[in-house]
């Protein structure tokens, strides 16, 4: 189920309610007798993902804010290391990155606080990067730091790590490598497909990447102490998954217009957002 590593989970107690949430979802036995909720029916899911979006609202205030800080997600906060580099040097990645890059650009440790807003703003613009590569769009992939002419020099699968590379960086938390897939899986979508997915459905499907990923960060801890079978794991973590897909798609998101690269930056952060806040709502209507 999800993430690497050995992390323990957080002690906040939303995370424990989360955790003893997942740890009482009905058992499959074959056959749901008895008027109990099927385990992967949103009655049953409800209070899980209540107590997921929750414990995010708690721990990035940027989540609880009428409108995301601009600041907050530009480019230039985003990737902080493109300010330091001479305005004429040439590139040194294979991507047109930094040469070595191994910078930590996101959480970095146990005591850091979780930066949900500004993980979909950086995986948003690892989405627009991949599409401004397929668009032939040199002056968008510049802006990151990236050349167009060495990407497109390389295979699909060095492309998605040049990207990334450059706009995720080298991180060892949980969350990063949490980012780190989640943006793959979408980038991956993008430039291996024969015909790219629409630039909405791929915001979609990070989205929902990215907000099952984190969260079974803090899952995960569950599975580290044996408290659910490998079995009873793995149909959970579809029935989680469907959950979330559900109310992602139910949000409505502006189809009209030609996306810009930026666009996907601040889409994925819109609809992050939206899909945390909608799963709260959802509970405090019941």
């Amino acid at each position: 189920m999800g993430t690497s590593g050995v992390y323990g989970g957080s002690s906040r107690g939303a995370w424990k309610r989360a955790r003893q949430a997942m740890r009482d979802l009905p058992q499959d036995s074959g056959g749901n007798s008895g008027g109990s909720a099927a385990p992967d029916s949103d009655e049953a899911l409800d209070p899980l993902w209540t107590a997921i979006a929750d414990a995010l609202s708690a721990e990035d205030p940027e989540l609880q804010k009428p409108v995301p800080d601009a600041q907050s997600i530009s480019i230039s906060h985003l990737l902080p290391h493109l300010s330091s580099r001479p305005r004429n040097a040439s590139s040194g990645g294979v991507g047109g990155g930094a040469q070595g890059v191994s910078r930590t650009a996101g959480r970095s440790g146990s005591g850091s606080r979780r930066q949900v807003v500004r993980g979909a703003a950086r995986g948003g613009t690892a989405l627009g990067a991949g599409f401004a590569v397929r668009q032939n769009d040199a002056a968008a992939l510049s802006e990151l730091g990236l050349d167009l002419e060495r990407l497109r020099g390389l295979g699909p699968v060095r492309q998605c790590a040049a990207i990334l590379d450059t706009v995720l960086g080298q991180g060892a938390h949980p969350d990063e490598y949490a980012l780190r897939k989640a943006s793959l899986e979408s980038l991956k979508d993008i430039l291996q497909s024969t015909t790219p997915p629409d630039e909405i459905e791929a915001v979609r499907g990070f989205v929902v990447n990215y907000v099952f990923e984190l969260s079974l960060v803090e899952l995960q801890a569950q599975l580290n102490a044996g408290a659910i079978d490998p079995i009873e794991s793995a149909r959970l973590e579809k029935g989680i998954r469907r959950y979330l897909e559900r109310r992602v798609a139910s949000i409505s998101l502006p189809t009209e217009g030609q996306l810009k690269a930026s666009d996907l930056r601040s889409m994925s952060v819109r609809l992050t957002r939206e899909a945390i806040s909608v799963i709260r709502a959802r509970s405090e209507a019941a």
